[in-house]
């Protein structure tokens, strides 16, 4: 039995090493399954471009570009923009495009939003090793009702930064300790900073693909850095972007304010001592899964929600694929199709917010589970 063992687990070595010589499968026969997807998708994504009719966060973003425009203050004249001032100035070189083509501000940003999807979902395939499994990673992601209701219904900018975060992770595992690493990482972290505790999990040796402490501060110095112009408007910045805490929906730790008794900032603190714990525990898992965790992790403790927040892990997730995903996704995109803010379809039965967060619950229970199982159980499942 021992010799039968040592048998498989040599030709499980020798066997990935001819798929390294050879490359990745190729798509085949399946090549017009998955452009036709692709093509389903693209259409589906147009259609809700082509229809959008505005909604309160794309009107923020057009005052924004309006504040800049006539030379306002930007924090102060709003409290409906809450970002840094990269975004702002994307959204007035598109409304001054927008202008000179004849084209609203809306639809020009659902076109950058759908351009930033096509390039994750081409990451993602890179990412996913190319060949017939890349393909399926990047539809899986692409066709992703959950990518799709947030980038062309909503029109909301998230897949930007993710397409960064993504960009960062696939350096790290490319060239570890490039440069090129805490660059994408600072893009991300400018454009929305949904990713401002991720720079810590590059923490770690290059052979893993990490990057040093004066590299992972880069990101941090170059996102203060970009409100040193507008430094005069200290209150709203402080306001509007460190103390914003999304939407106190009835969901997760967030329920915690519902309680009279309990201090109002304790949610904030469970969720800042979460992803502490996490950046800790995730220190000596694989870097691409260790990002994935994290956002699940964020989005359980999340002291206040917005609907869009739940396309944080669909790219990563689309890498790993597995039943909490499937189950994260069915349940999310049922949601939208009854939310207020989404479909607004008469059926009462479908998900809540505490659906998706047990949802989530489950997903990241999978995926912990899955990082116990021994190494020759993972080959095998290869």
């Amino acid at each position: 039995m021992a010799g039968g063992g040592g048998f498989r687990a040599g030709s499980r070595k020798r066997l990935g090493a001819l798929r390294d010589r050879v490359g990745p499968e190729p798509l085949g026969r399946s090549s017009l399954l998955v452009a036709a997807g692709f093509g389903v998708a693209a259409a589906i994504r147009i259609a809700y471009l082509v229809r959008f009719a505005g909604n309160y966060d794309v009107a923020a973003f057009a005052d924004a570009a309006d504040i800049l425009r006539r030379g306002g203050d930007l924090y102060l004249e709003t409290a409906r923009y809450n970002y840094s001032p990269v975004f702002a100035y994307t959204l007035l070189g598109l409304s001054r495009l927008g202008d000179a083509l004849g084209v609203s501000l809306a639809h020009l940003l659902g076109a950058l939003l759908l351009a930033a999807d096509a390039a994750t979902a081409v990451l993602v395939s890179r990412m996913a090793g190319g060949g017939r499994r890349g393909a399926a990673a990047a539809l899986i992601f692409f066709a992703n009702p959950v990518s799709v209701f947030v980038s062309s219904f909503h029109l909301q900018f998230d897949g930007l930064a993710i397409l960064a975060l993504l960009a960062a992770v696939h350096a790290a595992e490319r060239r570890p300790g490039s440069g090129r690493i805490p660059l994408w990482l600072s893009v991300s972290l400018l454009v929305k900073h949904i990713a401002a505790f991720f720079p810590p999990l590059f923490l770690r040796s290059r052979r893993r693909g990490g990057i040093g402490l004066a590299a992972a501060a880069v990101p941090y110095a170059l996102f203060a850095a970009s409100f040193l112009p507008f430094w005069r408007q200290w209150s709203g910045i402080r306001s509007h972007v460190l103390e914003y805490r999304s939407l106190a929906e009835d969901y997760g730790v967030g329920m915690l304010r519902n309680f009279a008794w309990l201090p109002r900032w304790l949610p904030t603190a469970v969720f800042l001592a979460a992803v502490l714990v996490a950046l800790v525990l995730l220190r000596g898992v694989p870097l691409r899964r260790s990002c994935l965790l994290l956002f699940l992790v964020a989005l359980i403790f999340a002291p206040g929600i917005c609907e869009y927040y739940f396309v944080w892990p669909v790219a990563l997730g689309a890498l790993t694929g597995g039943a909490g995903y499937l189950i994260y996704t069915v349940t999310v995109s049922a949601f939208f199709l009854g939310s207020p803010d989404g479909l607004n379809l008469p059926l009462h039965h479908l998900p809540g917010w505490h659906g998706i967060w047990w949802s989530l619950v489950l997903w990241l229970a999978l995926e912990l589970r899955a990082l116990r199982r021994p190494a020759g159980a993972a080959e095998d499942a290869t």
